[in-house]
């Protein structure tokens, strides 16, 4: 990807247009606006903070997977700042600061998520339930 690109826009964009069920994502690279969370069981909410400055993106790790019909990207990543502090969590949003390196590992199933009323959250479902 290039500077200024929304990574999970383009991670879901790619996906669809690909016709990606499912696979792993992966990714290393220089990112900025950065808007992460942590998910709380107790409300089945996100605290979520946003980091506006610039960073080294250390690892995208995360998956492509079908909720409600269409493509669906979840992913985790780790970043650093200038003063090499690193910060991590579920990722909601980025954009490219410098260049950004993604993978896509294509899977031959398809991998479905059903809401899950007990967590509060779209899992991975591998039966008609």
């Amino acid at each position: 990807m290039k500077p200024g690109d929304l990574v999970i826009q383009n991670l879901t964009k790619i996906a669809k247009e690909n016709n990606i069920q499912s696979g792993w994502v992966s990714g290393i690279g220089a990112i900025k606006n950065v808007t992460i969370g942590m998910y709380d069981l107790k409300t089945k909410e996100y605290a979520k903070k946003t980091f506006n400055d610039e960073y080294e993106l250390l690892s995208l790790n995360g998956n492509i997977s079908i909720k409600d019909g269409f493509q669906f990207i979840h992913a985790h990543i780790s970043f650093s700042d200038s003063r090499f502090k690193a910060y991590g969590g579920h990722l909601f949003e980025t954009k490219v600061y410098a260049a950004g390196e993604f993978m896509i590992d294509i899977t031959s199933c398809t991998i479905n998520r059903k809401f899950n009323n007990t967590i509060g959250l779209h899992t991975w479902c591998f039966m008609n339930e």
